[in-house]
């Protein structure tokens, strides 16, 4: 109906995904079809649909985690609050009678008007006015439980035996030595980032990336692979470029000129960078006129492609897939849960 109940109601989608999971959880050596006395099993299923369509395999096997991590949220809540009750020595309807008013939140106008712009598109003949009492009874009906998620997350947070063993979807991304990282070999977490030098989106997550190297340190190790997009005119030259300055111990330095001056990104503006940045001239135009890193970038793009890359920035943290500028929360949370793992 409106898009805040996703965020309250999406654990409950289980419901419906459920009854694919059995078929996700058949053994690699379940036959599956036949053709003639030659057996189709799993295993050939899944690398055909590796092989074939690795970007939608990606993002359902990331649906279906996402939805069970959120239902396991669910399922810890309510052993927390069962457990809160016993050692209340109440029930568990006496206990949320006490805890959920004070979590309850009134219904704003700014709530309103918020849900109203958001969902605009759902209704395009009718005013915030018209469509006030509706919205607000919405907000209402879902502010307990938001109320009890409140609680629940309050209760987790004291508890200190609660341990998420649920493993996410990782995918095995071979980084090789030549490409441009920056942090230890050995950190706990490695952050595999497939990005275009062309792509806004892509700029606006390097403040993250930096963010992050700042917060975890020795922790965390960044990889840069190339992903210009076909539509990006100047994107595979510029790829090229940053394997030039690589080649001179500088990759970082144009890096961050070519995402700060987007707009500046033709071979002339690319020599132009280089020449600012300190790098040895003639050897830099020679090596980006000569397209001697074309096919490194290629390289990379069929890589991608075959770990179901489809569009930039997507990020693999220890093999797990981020998909587009996400905040820095969604980063972190997944980073600290890696090395949580880790330890």
């Amino acid at each position: 109906m409106f898009q805040q109940a996703a965020a309250v109601c999406g654990a409950f989608m289980f419901v419906i995904v459920s009854t694919v999971v059995p078929a996700l959880a058949q053994p690699d050596n379940k036959v599956v079809g036949r053709v003639g006395d030659r057996a189709v099993t799993m295993a050939d299923l899944d690398e055909a649909w590796r092989s074939n369509d690795a970007a939608s395999r990606m993002r359902m096997l990331q649906d279906l985690y996402d939805t069970r991590k959120r239902t396991l949220d669910i399922v810890i809540g309510e052993i927390l609050v069962e457990r809160e009750a016993v050692a209340r020595g109440t029930s568990r309807d006496e206990l949320l009678a006490q805890e959920l008013p004070s979590r309850t939140l009134a219904v704003t106008d700014d709530d309103i008007r918020q849900v109203y712009e958001q969902n605009r598109n759902a209704f395009p003949n009718s005013t915030l006015e018209e469509m006030e009492p509706q919205i607000q009874a919405f907000l209402e009906q879902q502010r307990p439980l938001q109320a009890l998620h409140a609680y629940m997350g309050e209760l987790r947070t004291a508890a200190d035996d609660v341990r998420i063993e649920l493993e996410p979807p990782r995918i095995t991304i071979e980084a090789d030595a030549n490409d441009p990282a920056f942090g230890s070999e050995s950190a706990t977490v490695e952050i595999v980032e497939f990005s275009d030098f062309q792509c806004p989106f892509c700029e606006s997550l390097t403040g993250t990336l930096k963010q992050l190297k700042t917060d975890y340190g020795n922790d965390v190790r960044l990889v840069f692979k190339d992903y210009p997009l076909p539509n990006h005119a100047e994107a595979f030259k510029a790829a090229e470029a940053g394997n030039c300055a690589h080649e001179q111990g500088k990759f970082w330095e144009l890096h961050d000129v070519m995402f700060s001056k987007q707009s500046e990104l033709e071979v002339a503006d690319l020599k132009r960078h280089a020449g600012e940045l300190g790098l040895d001239q003639a050897s830099f135009d020679s090596c980006l006129d000569s397209g001697r890193f074309a096919d490194a970038v290629s390289a990379d793009l069929r890589l991608g492609q075959g770990v179901g890359v489809s569009s930039t920035p997507t990020v693999f943290i220890n093999g797990r897939a981020v998909m587009g500028a996400v905040p820095y929360e969604v980063f972190a949370e997944i980073i600290q849960d890696e090395i949580d793992r880790g330890r």
